[in-house]
């Protein structure tokens, strides 16, 4: 297990986006609050204290906006979306969320998962896709986890509908300075010999050439994603993905980013002690054999970190996995 210390480690070093009045936005990803259940790798009997603790770190933290970067229960029930709402109330700065695999109905699901409007209802008043304008930022949330015609509903892979790509189009060609969240990845972490196979493929969005086309096109600078536990960054073109940490799973950890007139520095910061760390880390040591590759990929991301380092010019001194050039 890698040490970090209780004011986080600097993930990334961006030089864009900028802006010229300071923003920070929290980001938190993967709670997978469960009331009901316990064990796995992901503990489930601890999600709920987890949670806790990363949004009080993040009200210490003062963000100016907090996205909620999907699976916020642990498979949409409807209890655990109403744990999550006690949980969110002591939040002080304003947030908005989009659902992830997790949240939203699947084949298997043995209980009534409240349906995508229900979701926007709570925590997208505008419903998905939308546009939340902070600072000189514009955050553009757009829902990976489900589509019209049902399609996910039989798998945890994403995809963005014809209607939001369309809708993203539109937007991306008004709004001055956007950054893009969903939860799915839209760039694979490891390379092709591997993202093509299961279980690497579920991260990935169905259409994720696609959607890469519009936002390159737009020359949208940062998209933000969950879903795969692994924090990483990826970079193609004049864009960088960015993976949120697990907020309820090895490394605890969960996401500030702060953007100003230099650039945009992504600070990774921890929610919970040493002690903690070490247990989520050997449930996952101690799970399925993705899991330990989890671990892996995670350890080397923090001992690596930053991955990018715009402001020393050093983005491919050292390369690691995370940091590598995806081509389209």
């Amino acid at each position: 297990m890698v040490p970090i210390d209780a004011d986080g480690i600097v993930l990334a070093r961006l030089a864009r986006p900028t802006t010229e009045r300071p923003v920070r936005l929290a980001v938190l990803s993967d709670l997978h609050v469960a009331t009901r259940a316990r064990g796995t790798d992901r503990l489930f009997h601890r999600t709920e204290d987890r949670a806790a603790a990363a949004i009080e770190s993040i009200t210490a933290a003062d963000p100016d906006l907090v996205c909620f970067d999907g699976d916020l229960t642990k498979d949409g029930e409807p209890w655990n979306f109403d744990r999550f709402d006690e949980l969110v109330a002591e939040l002080e700065a304003p947030f908005v969320a989009t659902p992830g695999n997790h949240d939203v109905s699947k084949v298997s699901d043995e209980h009534d998962t409240p349906p995508v409007s229900s979701f926007e209802d709570r925590y997208a008043p505008e419903s998905l896709p939308l546009v939340r304008s902070v600072g000189g930022i514009d955050l553009v949330v757009c829902n990976s986890a489900a589509v019209p015609d049902g399609s996910l509903e039989g798998e945890h892979r994403g995809a963005l509908s014809r209607a939001q790509l369309e809708w993203l189009e539109t937007t991306l060609q008004v709004v001055s300075n956007p950054v893009v969240a969903f939860h799915h990845n839209l760039l694979p972490i490891l390379g092709s010999d591997l993202v093509e196979n299961s279980p690497w493929q579920t991260f990935s969005l169905r259409n994720g050439g696609a959607v890469f086309e519009v936002l390159d096109r737009h020359d949208v600078p940062l998209v933000i994603s969950g879903h795969h536990h692994v924090p990483a960054t990826v970079s193609a073109g004049s864009l960088t993905q960015l993976i949120a940490p697990a907020t309820c799973a090895y490394p605890l950890a969960h996401l500030l980013i702060d953007i100003d007139a230099q650039g945009t520095t992504v600070t990774l910061v921890p929610h919970a002690t040493a002690a903690d760390r070490r247990e989520s880390h050997d449930a996952m040591c101690a799970g399925p054999p993705l899991r330990h590759t989890f671990v892996r990929l995670i350890d080397e991301t923090l001992t690596a970190a930053p991955l990018v380092d715009a402001t020393a010019d050093r983005t491919e001194s050292s390369p690691t996995v995370r940091r590598r050039q995806f081509q389209s």
